[in-house]
This record gives C-alpha cells, sequence and structure tokens, in this order.
C-alpha cells in the first residue's frame, strides 16, 4: 500500500488562521477598551453565597471543554499512524506545534508582566475581582497557602478562575492546532494514474474534510459556551435594575469572540474545500475522456456514484456548523439560566 502525501505547500494554508489569530489579537490590543470602568455599585452586597452559581457553571464547562479538546489530537493521531509520508507527518506535527506555541504566547506575555490586560477586563476588572471575592475554596485558608493549582493568593477563587483560563487557553490552542493540521491532512493523495482508485482516495478525502469540519464546529461551539461561563460569572450577583445593560455587554462581548472563531474555522476549511473542489472536476473530466463519449457521459451521475457529489443536506449541515459558534454567543443572552 502506498503512502498518502499532502504536497509541503499545502502546509502554508495554516498561514490563514494565524492571520485571524493576529488581527484578532491587533483588535483587542488597540480598538477594545482594556478595562472597562464598570461601577462596583451593580453589585448586590446582598446574598453573596450567589456567586458559587456563577462558579459551578464555570467549572462544568472547563471541565466538559478540556475532555473534548483531546477528540481532535485523538483523531490527527490516529491519521498519522496511518501510512503517511514521512515529509506530511512532520509538517502536520510542526503546523499543530506552531498553533499551539501561538496560542500560548498571551499567556506567556502576561505571566512575563503582570500588568499585562486580560480578557476578563474588557467586561469591567474590578466587578469580577470584587464578585468572585464572596467565594472561598476549601484548600485555601491563608494567601500563600498552595493547592492543586499552585499558590492561593489574596483572592482565591479569582486566582483559581486565571489559572483555568490558562488551561484551558493551552487546550485550546492544541485542539486547534491539530483541527488545523486534519483539515491540511484531507489533502493527502497517493501516486496513482488509476481515475477509480483517486475517486476513492477523493471520497475518502472528502468524507474526513466533513468529519473535520463537524468537529470543529463542536470544538468551538463549546469554546464558546465555556467564553460565556466566565463571563456570565458575576451576572448572579449584579442588581436586578442593572442586569439589562451588563448582559448586553456581555452578549456583545460574546458575539465578538464567536464572530472570530467562525473566522478561525473558515479560514482552514475555505481552502481545503475549494482544492478538493477543483480535484473532483478534474478528475471527472479525465473519467468522461478516458471512459464514454461525451455524448452519453453524465458527469453528476459519476460524481454521485462515486461519493463525490454534496447533497443539500451536507451544504446545510454544513452551513449550520460553520454558524454554530457565533450562534453559540447568544446563548448566553436569551436563556434564562444565565441570570
Amino acid at each position: 500500500m502506498s503512502n498518502r502525501r499532502v504536497k509541503l505547500r499545502y502546509f502554508a494554508i495554516a498561514l490563514l488562521p494565524v492571520g485571524v489569530f493576529g488581527i484578532h489579537e491587533l483588535i483587542l490590543g488597540h480598538l477594545i477598551a482594556s478595562d472597562l470602568d464598570v461601577p462596583l455599585e451593580i453589585l448586590n452586597d446582598d446574598n453573596t453565597w450567589l456567586e458559587a452559581v456563577g462558579r459551578f457553571r464555570f467549572l462544568a464547562a472547563s471541565w466538559f471543554f478540556a475532555a473534548l479538546a483531546l477528540l481532535p489530537v485523538a483523531l490527527l493521531i490516529r491519521n498519522l499512524v496511518q501510512p503517511t509520508a514521512r515529509g506530511t507527518r512532520i509538517g502536520a506535527c510542526f503546523t499543530a506545534l506552531i498553533i499551539f506555541m501561538l496560542a500560548l504566547t498571551p499567556t506567556i506575555q502576561q505571566a512575563m508582566a503582570s500588568t499585562n490586560p486580560r480578557i476578563y477586563h474588557q467586561v469591567g476588572k474590578a466587578v469580577f475581582e470584587t464578585a468572585l471575592s464572596r467565594g472561598s475554596l476549601p484548600g485555601c485558608l491563608e494567601p500563600d497557602g498552595l493547592w492543586l493549582l499552585g499558590r492561593c493568593g489574596d483572592i482565591p477563587v479569582f486566582s483559581m478562575f486565571r489559572r483555568v483560563l490558562d488551561i484551558i487557553n493551552a487546550l485550546a490552542g492544541l485542539a486547534v492546532g491539530a483541527l488545523i493540521a486534519g483539515m491540511i491532512l484531507c489533502l493527502a493523495s497517493k501516486d496513482s494514474d488509476d481515475v477509480e482508485e483517486n475517486a476513492e482516495e477523493l471520497a475518502r478525502n472528502m468524507h474526513q474534510m466533513r468529519q473535520q469540519l463537524y468537529l470543529s464546529s463542536v470544538i468551538l461551539t463549546f469554546g464558546m459556551f465555556f467564553a460565556t461561563s466566565w463571563m456570565y460569572w458575576p451576572m448572579p450577583l449584579i442588581l436586578d435594575s442593572a442586569k439589562a445593560t451588563y448582559s448586553s455587554l456581555i452578549t456583545a462581548s460574546a458575539l465578538f469572540t464567536g464572530t472570530y472563531f467562525c473566522l478561525l474555522m473558515l479560514s482552514f476549511y475555505i481552502p481545503v474545500a475549494l482544492i478538493l473542489d477543483s480535484r473532483i472536476k478534474r478528475l471527472a473530466r479525465l473519467a468522461g475522456q478516458s471512459g464514454a463519449t461525451e455524448a452519453i457521459f453524465d458527469v453528476e451521475d459519476w460524481k454521485k456514484s462515486h461519493g463525490l457529489k454534496e447533497g443539500a443536506g451536507e451544504v446545510l449541515r454544513a452551513g449550520i456548523a460553520l454558524a454554530a459558534p457565533i450562534l453559540a454567543s447568544f446563548a448566553g443572552g436569551i436563556t434564562p439560566f444565565t441570570h
């Protein structure tokens, strides 16, 4: 059996999501307020135990997303252990590693300079710190004490929140790197001039591409739910008179994040889909030339018989998958259990 091979130039597709990431960081650094002056007066001094409501949601979303993030990594490993050219394996691993390191960049910068803005600053740093200070951790009795994730700090729950954010950010980078590398592997081909063999390989590539698309949608959609889980953490402590206005701020922030996730997914899905589509058209022409005459050869029937024709259902599912992160960004603002 010949090894599947992806031409090294196709790994340049990874530059597109890198560009989306760069634009996202540029917008965050220059166009979005690093610390909105949200007044502490919107916090309710009664029922401080409601901080636990937000914490339960945050920990549940963190736990689920952490487990989910391992799926694309496992899938990438499964694809790479199949008969694959050495250069293709190196290119896929290098691509995943570069994306992972880029995702860690903000965390490393914040560790080196504690004054750098954190992601939660855009929805009110003081509100978050004060709201989370209402809670306590069983393993943290003193600020200098150590627990599962390190030093307790002056606000143990807040320290836990920041460290879990860093861990999930690292896992998200690992997952997205594996998703991008896995999508590029859908462009694998074999050195063969046999039309039927190439059609079978293209059908496998199309199936793998759809699998990667749906997995990307699931990962980024639940990444969106994770983001809204921390954004809405202080919400149960907000005064009823201020909930609508503060919720509008969070919904807008979530929409920005959901848009970023959608563009990220499009950046590595569309190039692969276009390349595979051009391969299908080229192979269909070869099939028509090498088989029947043009008068009796039906291109659409040939595509359908070889599993190379997208039906309306597949197009609809792809559209829903691509839009899912943006739709999820609104979920926190419209579901009653987030308030």
